[in-house]
């Protein structure tokens, strides 16, 4: 038999060149830390080359081009690790619009979409070879799905104003319900979850924080320039008190945020952990509560009251109810209290919505557009009423029309039947939710459920007076809080 010998072919010079500088780049940055002569030289000329932009295109080129040089490897990084591009979200959701008062001109906003579409075509990538969607073979995911559809349907609303304006808005309303399937996905065990909510509540903590700094010292001479450009100082400015915003996009934000973020501390506090975690838990609920008072915004002042109320009903636990009597009744005498301090008799002011001029002008504005929401089944289009619509479509009824509630917009622009299909998407999610909740075993686990439920319940109560849903960071929250409602039970008997 005749013997058969392989031979191997010397690679090319060029090619043996190209393989020596990949190694050696390799041994700078993963060995060296780029702690040699030669990272010292590509420091200098990156030092070089900003200087050199922000010579020629100002500060704002300087900063795009860091952006662009750190953005590149980040989005890869993003793209190979999920769980990390979620947290790295998650803090960009609360810090971006306080960096765009500090950074005007840089489109962090667009970075963030950017972001989210690397995180979702990394998924595809995943699936192209794992060929796996078990992960999102639920009710909860096909309805989200049916949902998604209907967004990108609505790109041929015969009655829309403008094409535009869909494009400008499927972003915030298709785009980060499509990071429900990137969580789901992503997490793995339990600990992603608690990983998740410690960074949520650091970042609220932190917002807190922000808030009552404004409240005691000041604002920063950029914060206050950026409410004088946007022409918001007598907007903001109730009974002779300035409604502090923290590093939100206003008042509005901050005060929901923080209380409904106060909710979680609380409900966490309740679960099996030890003594110092719920003490520690019960005093961040504490100081988010008290901050929340200085953002004059009354919706959050009620979403407490009615987490309570949805918390003692899921767990049906004596203490509960009995804790829950309590505060009510001495909730109901705080409220009755005369007083002559103006955030008491504000906060009071938010249980007598009867009395309040501006819900007199939300009910009277609900009231008008009725008739349009009965004769339009399919809206009048993503991005018709609000910001979108005054830029694409001024001169339109609905462009001029302030839906004043998240329920409202999603009548006018998708109309009664997206309306009814929102519902459904929420009753799924609850009706999954809460029979899992009973279904589970481990304490961790249920405390977990409960305050994820709570969390959804609270939410959805502050889109009915507010357009509560489409702001940073709850646009993303609340899509996080589904994805993890829907995976916990996944992790009962395996808590690694």
């Amino acid at each position: 038999m005749r013997k058969i010998t392989f031979t191997m072919k010397k690679p090319t010079p060029a090619a043996a060149g190209w393989r020596g500088i990949g190694r050696r780049a390799v041994s700078e940055i993963l060995r060296e830390k780029l702690n040699t002569p030669a990272g010292y030289a590509f420091f200098v000329a990156l030092a070089l080359a900003s200087a050199a932009i922000v010579a020629r295109a100002g500060l704002s080129g300087g900063v795009l081009f860091v952006v662009l040089l750190v953005g590149i490897p980040l989005g890869l990084t993003v793209m190979l690790d999920l769980r990390f591009g979620i947290i790295l979200l998650l803090i960009m959701a609360f810090l971006v619009l306080g960096m765009k008062r500090a950074l005007s001109g840089i489109p962090l906003g667009l970075a963030m979409d950017a972001l989210v579409a690397v995180m979702g075509f990394g998924l595809f990538v995943r699936q192209t070879k794992e060929r796996d969607w078990s992960f999102a073979a639920n009710p909860i995911s096909r309805i989200i799905g049916v949902w998604i559809l209907y967004t990108f349907l609505e790109v041929a609303n015969p009655v829309a104003e403008s094409r535009m304006a869909w494009v400008y808005t499927i972003r915030g309303t298709a785009g980060y319900m499509a990071m429900y399937f990137v969580v789901l996905y992503s997490l793995k065990s339990v600990k992603d979850v608690t990983l998740i909510l410690k960074v949520w509540i650091a970042l609220a903590f932190l917002g807190a924080f922000w808030g009552l700094y404004q409240e005691y010292v000041g604002l920063l001479p950029f914060e206050m320039q950026s409410v004088i450009d946007e022409g918001k100082m007598n907007l903001w400015i109730v009974n002779g008190h300035f409604r502090k915003f923290s590093f939100y996009s206003d008042p509005m934000v901050f005060g929901i945020v923080t209380s409904y973020s106060a909710i979680l501390c609380f409900a966490l506090a309740r679960g099996a952990f030890s003594l110092f975690k719920r003490g520690l838990l019960f005093a961040c609920g504490i100081f988010m509560s008290y901050a929340m008072l200085f953002s004059g915004t009354r919706a959050a002042y009620v979403l407490p009251g009615a987490a309570l109320f949805f918390y003692a009903v899921l767990t049906a636990k004596k203490s509960v109810l009995l804790s829950s009597l309590m505060i009510g009744l001495v909730a109901l005498v705080f409220l009755n209290i005369p007083s002559s301090n103006e955030h008491v008799r504000r906060f009071q002011s938010a249980f007598h919505p009867s009395d309040d001029a501006s819900y007199k002008v939300r009910a009277q504005n609900q009231a008008f557009i009725q008739p349009y929401i009965q004769t339009h089944p399919f809206g009048g289009g993503l991005g018709s009423v609000g910001v979108w619509g005054q830029r694409f479509s001024p001169n339109s009824a609905l462009a001029k029309f302030p839906p004043d509630s998240g329920y409202i917009r999603t009548a006018v622009e998708m109309g009664w039947i997206g309306l009814l299909l929102y519902f459904a998407f929420l009753y799924t999610v609850f009706h999954v939710g809460i029979t899992d909740y009973h279904r589970i075993r481990d304490p961790r686990l249920k405390t977990y459920s409960a305050a994820m439920l709570t969390l959804l319940f609270t939410l959805l109560v502050a889109n009915f007076p507010q357009e509560a849903l489409i702001q940073f960071p709850t646009s993303l929250i609340i899509y996080v809080v589904i994805a993890i409602i829907n995976k916990l039970p996944h992790f009962e008997g395996r808590m690694s």
